[in-house]
C-alpha cells in the first residue's frame, strides 16, 4: 500500500504516489522534521529554511520518497554530500523505515543525484551536457595581431556575451533606474563597476572575444565617421587601386542619424556600405580611412562596422593609428555584420590628424570581398528620445541594453516588442535577442538565421536585494533555466539545458571559495535557482544570472564597494568561465592568467644611457602553479605619446633598455602565461637630463585602493562619502549620492524609510581614482627644467630588499591618499615601519627628501610613528584642513589651485593635513587659502626635508608643478 503525507500542509506537485491523505507513523514524520531543521552545510545559507514539503511511503515496495523544498534542493551537491545525506537521514529514521529505500527529490521532481553538477560526477557525467564535437574552429570574430604573445590555454577563439544587470530606462514620462537607491548606489550603477573595469578586461586578457549588449566605454565624447556621414565628425576617404575599386553595396548599412533616436530610426538601415575585391598582392592594395575629429585628448574605444556577404573574407585587416603608434587587427567579416565590433581602447590627440585614424585594406589570404561601413570612437551619451520627453541625460554606458541594442543594429521587432509601452520588458528581452540575433547560424545555433557569431555562453551579472538581520553576509545566488518557455530541455544542437545549471554552479562555487580564501569572511553561498527568468530562458546557448551579493545588505556592501573585492569577485567569475568553457569542450589542461607583478623599479644606469627595469612575480595563493607567469610584456611610452603594443620577454624579471637624453620614458609591465595576461603594474618613468648632474629617485608609495568611510555606531550604520569617498581603481561611476538613512533598525524597509536610502546628486558622474601613474606626473615636473635626471620605483621595491637610496641626490616620496584605516581591506600605511627605518638611515647619511601626501601626519599617530615624523621629518600634525574650503595653496612665491573636489579629471584631496614645524631648523613653506600650514621644510647641517600635507600631483597646473618642483629641488640639493 502507498501512503502520502503532506508535511507542513504543502502538497507536492511532483509525486507518483496516490494523493489521498493516509495516516503516517508520527515517529517517521518527526524524524524527518528533526533532520531537516538541523541540517547545515558549510558556507551554504539559503534565505529560507530547509525542509521537506511532502513524503510518499510505499509499504509494498519498501520505498520512501521525500520531496524537499527549493532551499534544500538548491544547495551545492556532490557525490560525497549526497551519499552523506542518505546515510545520515536513513540512520535517523525509526524502524522499519531505516531499512527502506530512500529517495530525496527536489524541484521538478528530480532526484537530488541529478542535481550534482556534471563536473563532479565520477562516471564522467552526462555527455548531453557537454558540447562534445560541437566546436568553432575558424578565425575569431576579431583578433589583435599586434599582441606580442600567444594564448594557447585560455579562452582564445571563444566568443562570450557578458553584461551588467540594468541601466537607465524610460518609464511613464521619466527616465529612471530599474533598482532603488541604497548605500550610495543603485544596482544599475553598482554592477557595471565590476563588469567594465574588471571582468571584461580579464576575459579579453585570456583571449576571449567579449560582446556586451550595453555600451562599455566610459568616454562620453564621441566621433562617428561613416561613408554616408559627410564631414560632421571626421573624414571618410578612399584610396583605390584601378584593379580593385570601392563600390556601393545594395545592402542597407549604417549611417549616422541626423537627429535623436526614436522608435522609427534604425541606424543600420539608414545608409550604405562599400566593398572591394580582396587581394594578397601588397602592391595592389586599396584602402579606406576613417579620421575622426576627436573632441578632446583621451582614451576612446574604437568600434568598426561592416556588412557580411556570402563571399566575405575572414581576415579583413584593420589598422588603428593612435598616440602609441599603430595596432593591427584581423576581423572575420563572414560573421557579425551590421553591428558595432569592439577593437580596443586607445589614446587619441584632440582634433583631426592622420596619426589618429582607422585604416582598412582589401588585403586577405582568401578570395572574396572586403566591406567597409562606419567607425565609432568613444562611448558617447544617450541619444534616444522617448515619447518626446528627451534623452536620459546619461552617458551611454549607463543606459539600458534596449537603447544600445537599437544603436547596434537589432531589428525593431526585437527591441520594441511592446510598441514602446514597456521599455523595462523590452530591455530584458533585448539582451537575449541580441545574443540570438548575432549568434544565429553559428555552430552553436545552427537552426536559426543570424549573424553567425559563435557565442557559446551568456552571463548576466546582477546584485540582489535582501537583508540578514543578524549582520551576516547575504551572499551569492545563481539562476538558470533548464526548461524554456516552450517546454524544451535542449538547445539547438541537442545540448542539454542542464548545462546552464552546471555553469551557474561553477560560478557560485568559484566565487564562494575565492572570496572566503581571500578575505577574513566566510562568504555565503545561497540557492541555485532553476527558474523562468528572461535572461536565462530565452538564450539559445547556456546562460546564467549571477546575483553577486545583496546591495541591500550592509555587510555585503562593506566589501562590495572596495576595488580589491571587485577585482577578486571578477577574477573568480573569469576563472569559473574559463573552467566551464574548457570543461564543456573536454579540455583538461588550462592556465589562469597571472596576477600583476610587484616590486617594480625603473633605474637609470650611472652613465644614464640605459634603464634597468626589474620586477617580481606575485604569487597566486589560490591557483598556485596554474597562474604562474612564463614571461612578461614591457610596454613603453616616450614623450607625449602613448604606450606601444609591448615587447615580450620569456622568463626574465629584469631587462636593460637604451634611453636617449632629453626624452621622458614611461614603462609598465604585465605577467603572461599560456592562459593570458595580467593586469598592468604601476607606471614608472625615467629621464636623463642633458648635462645634468643631479639624480632624483621617485618612490611611488601611493598604492591604496579602498571603499568609502564606514559608519558603525549603536544608532548609525552605513557609508559617509563626505568623510572619505574611498579610492577607486582608475575611476568609478558607481555612486548615486550620499547616504541619508543610517538607522540600523530600518534594514529591509523600502524607500526613504529604509536603511541605506541615499541621494541621487552623483548619478551619472565619473570620479577619478588611483591611476598608478603619479611617478610620471612628478617626473614630468622634474624633466621640465631639463637640469635633473630621475629614476623611479614602487614602495614594494624599496622595502623588498633593494635599498640603495644613498645613490641618489634626492628622494621624491609620493604618498597620495595612502592611509591605514579600518575599512581598507589591506594595510596602506603611509610610512610602514621598515620604510621609516630605511628613510631614517638615508637621511642620517645626509639625504634629501621631498614627501607629499594628504595623510602623512594623521596616519602617523602612534608614539613611534610621531617620533619619526617629528624628530626625523621635522613636522607635526596639527589637524585637518577639511574646513578650509579654498582650493588653492600658497608657497614658493606661488599661488596654485589643487584638486579639492571629486571629479573625472583627478582624484580629490578633500581632507588634507595641516602640518606645523617640529624642532629647530624647521619652518613653514606652504599654507592653505585659509592660512593654516600646508607644508614644512627642514634645513639642517645633517640633511634636508620638504613635506607637504597635500599631494604634489594634485596641483592642477603642469607649469606650476614644474616651477614648484624646480624650487624644491634647488632648496634640497644645492
Amino acid at each position: 500500500m502507498k501512503r502520502f503525507v503532506s508535511l507542513f500542509f504543502i502538497f507536492s506537485l511532483f509525486t507518483d504516489c496516490w494523493t489521498q491523505s493516509v495516516e503516517v507513523d508520527p515517529m517517521l514524520q518527526n524524524a524527518l522534521k528533526t533532520y531537516f531543521s538541523g541540517y547545515k552545510l558549510e558556507n551554504y545559507r539559503p534565505y529560507g529554511s530547509m525542509k521537506a514539503d511532502s513524503m510518499c511511503v510505499d509499504e509494498q515496495e519498501r520505498n520512501i520518497i521525500v520531496y524537499t523544498n527549493e532551499a534544500f534542493s538548491s544547495q551545492p551537491f556532490t557525490p560525497q554530500t549526497v551519499s552523506r545525506i542518505y546515510k545520515d537521514l536513513s540512520r535517523r529514521l525509526p524502524p522499519p523505515y531505516n531499512t527502506y529505500r530512500l529517495s530525496l527529490r527536489g524541484k521538478r521532481g528530480v532526484d537530488i543525484e541529478e542535481l550534482i553538477p556534471n563536473i563532479y560526477k565520477e562516471d564522467g557525467g552526462d555527455k548531453r551536457r557537454l558540447w562534445g564535437e560541437v566546436n568553432y574552429k575558424g578565425n575569431p570574430w576579431v583578433q589583435n595581431l599586434s599582441r606580442p604573445f600567444s594564448i594557447t590555454q585560455g579562452l582564445a577563439g571563444r566568443h562570450l556575451m557578458v553584461w551588467p544587470s540594468h541601466g537607465r530606462y524610460y518609464k511613464a514620462g521619466d527616465w529612471v533606474w530599474q533598482r532603488p537607491y541604497l548605500f550610495c548606489t543603485t544596482e544599475d550603477l553598482f554592477t557595471q563597476s565590476f563588469v567594465y573595469p574588471f571582468l571584461i578586461p580579464m576575459l579579453e586578457n585570456a583571449g576571449a572575444v567579449v560582446y556586451c549588449p550595453r555600451e562599455r566605454d566610459i568616454q562620453m565624447a564621441e566621433a562617428v565617421v561613416d561613408n554616408d556621414g559627410g564631414d560632421r565628425q571626421g573624414r571618410y576617404e578612399e584610396f583605390p587601386q584601378s584593379d580593385y575599386p570601392w563600390s556601393t553595396l545594395s545592402d542597407s548599412a549604417f549611417a549616422p542619424p541626423m537627429g535623436l533616436l526614436t522608435d522609427s530610426v534604425l541606424p543600420f538601415r539608414l545608409g550604405t556600405a562599400r566593398w572591394a575585391n580582396a587581394t594578397n598582392r601588397r602592391s595592389r592594395l586599396s584602402s579606406v580611412s576613417w579620421t575622426p575629429h576627436i573632441p578632446r585628448r583621451g582614451r576612446y574605444a574604437v568600434y568598426v562596422s561592416y556588412v557580411s556577404r556570402p563571399n566575405s573574407v575572414s581576415d579583413a585587416r584593420y589598422t588603428v593609428y593612435h598616440c602609441g603608434g599603430r595596432s593591427q587587427f584581423s576581423v572575420n567579416q563572414q560573421m557579425g555584420g551590421g553591428t558595432w565590433l569592439y577593437l580596443g581602447t586607445f589614446e587619441f590627440e584632440e582634433g583631426e590628424n592622420r596619426d589618429g585614424r582607422v585604416v582598412l585594406t582589401n588585403q586577405s589570404n582568401y578570395r572574396g570581398v572586403v566591406t567597409a561601413d562606419g567607425v565609432r570612437f568613444g562611448g558617447g551619451v544617450g541619444q534616444t528620445d522617448r515619447d518626446g520627453y528627451g534623452t536620459s541625460g546619461m552617458p551611454r554606458f549607463l543606459e539600458a541594453a534596449r537603447y544600445h541594442a537599437q544603436w547596434s543594429g537589432l531589428p525593431d521587432s526585437l527591441f520594441n516588442a511592446d510598441d514602446g509601452t514597456n521599455d523595462y520588458n523590452d530591455d530584458l528581452r533585448s539582451r537575449s535577442n541580441l545574443l540570438n540575433y548575432l549568434g544565429g547560424g553559428s555552430v552553436y545555433q545552427p537552426r536559426t538565421a543570424g549573424g553567425g557569431v559563435p557565442f557559446e555562453l551568456a552571463l548576466a551579472v546582477h546584485s540582489d536585494a535582501g537583508v540578514r538581520h543578524d549582520g551576516g553576509i547575504f551572499g551569492t545566488l545563481g539562476i538558470c533555466t533548464t526548461v524554456d518557455g516552450e517546454g524544451k530541455t535542449t538547445y539547438q544542437t541537442g545540448l542539454s539545458r542542464k548545462s546552464s545549471f552546471d555553469l551557474a554552479d561553477m560560478l557560485m562555487s568559484t566565487v564562494t571559495n575565492d572570496l572566503s580564501a581571500t578575505f577574513p569572511v566566510e562568504w555565503t553561498r545561497r540557492e541555485l535557482w532553476d527558474r523562468n527568468y528572461s535572461e536565462t530562458r530565452s538564450s539559445h546557448v547556456p546562460s546564467a544570472i549571477l546575483e553577486m551579493l545583496s546591495h541591500q545588505n550592509y555587510a555585503d556592501m562593506k566589501l562590495g564597494h572596495d576595488p580589491l573585492f571587485k577585482f577578486t569577485m571578477a577574477r573568480a567569475v573569469y576563472k569559473a568561465l574559463l573552467r566551464y568553457v574548457n570543461y564543456s569542450h573536454g579540455i583538461r589542461h588550462y592556465a589562469v592568467q597571472p596576477l600583476p607583478v610587484c616590486c617594480f623599479s625603473a633605474l637609470l644606469s650611472k652613465e644614464g644611457n640605459e634603464v634597468r627595469l626589474s620586477w617580481k612575480p606575485r604569487t597566486d595563493k589560490i591557483e598556485k602553479d596554474l597562474a604562474r607567469p612564463e614571461g612578461y610584456v614591457v610596454y613603453t611610452k616616450m614623450g607625449d605619446g602613448d604606450f606601444d603594443n609591448g615587447h615580450y620577454f620569456a622568463g626574465k624579471t629584469e631587462i636593460t633598455l637604451p634611453v636617449n637624453e632629453g626624452v621622458q620614458y614611461c614603462f609598465k609591465v604585465t605577467a603572461v602565461n599560456a592562459g593570458g595576461e595580467s593586469f598592468p603594474s604601476e607606471t614608472l618613468s625615467v629621464f636623463k637630463a642633458r648635462g645634468g648632474t643631479k639624480h632624483v629617485l621617485i618612490v611611488n608609495a601611493f598604492e591604496r585602493l579602498g571603499g568609502p568611510a564606514q559608519v558603525e555606531t549603536a544608532d548609525s550604520v552605513g557609508f559617509d562619502l563626505k568623510k572619505d569617498m574611498g579610492v577607486p581603481y582608475h575611476y568609478t561611476a558607481a555612486y548615486s549620492g550620499e547616504q541619508l538613512n543610517y538607522d540600523p533598525s530600518a534594514a529591509g524597509n523600502k524607500g526613504p524609510a529604509g536603511l541605506g536610502y541615499c541621494g541621487r546628486e552623483m548619478m551619472g558622474k565619473i570620479f577619478a581614482g588611483n591611476t598608478f601613474d603619479y611617478a610620471v606626473v612628478h617626473g614630468s615636473a622634474i624633466a621640465a627644467s631639463g637640469s635633473y635626471s630621475f629614476s623611479s620605483c614602487g614602495k614594494e621595491a624599496v622595502m623588498g630588499g633593494w635599498n640603495a637610496l644613498g645613490d641618489y641626490d634626492m628622494i621624491d616620496y609620493i604618498a597620495g591618499l595612502e592611509k591605514d584605516v579600518s575599512y581598507n581591506l589591506r594595510s596602506y600605511k603611509t610610512f610602514p615601519p621598515s620604510m621609516c627605518r630605511i628613510l631614517t638611515d638615508y637621511l642620517r647619511e645626509g639625504g634629501r627628501l621631498f614627501v607629499t601626501g594628504a595623510y602623512i601626519g594623521s596616519d602617523m599617530q602612534q608614539v613611534e610613528e610621531r617620533d619619526f615624523t617629528e624628530k626625523v621629518l621635522k613636522y607635526r600634525y596639527a589637524g585637518s584642513a577639511r574646513s578650509d574650503s579654498t582650493d588653492f595653496v600658497r608657497g614658493l612665491n606661488l599661488q596654485f589651485p589643487i584638486f579639492r573636489s571629486p571629479s573625472s579629471l583627478h582624484y580629490a584631496v578633500s581632507d588634507p593635513n595641516i602640518l606645523m614645524p617640529a624642532g629647530s631648523g624647521a619652518f613653514s613653506v606652504f599654507a592653505y587659502g585659509g592660512g593654516a600650514g600646508a607644508g614644512v621644510a627642514y634645513s639642517g647641517k645633517d640633511y634636508r626635508v620638504v613635506a607637504a600635507g597635500f599631494p604634489f600631483e594634485c596641483i592642477r597646473d603642469a607649469s606650476v608643478r614644474a616651477k614648484a618642483m624646480e624650487a624644491i629641488i634647488r632648496f634640497l640639493t644645492e
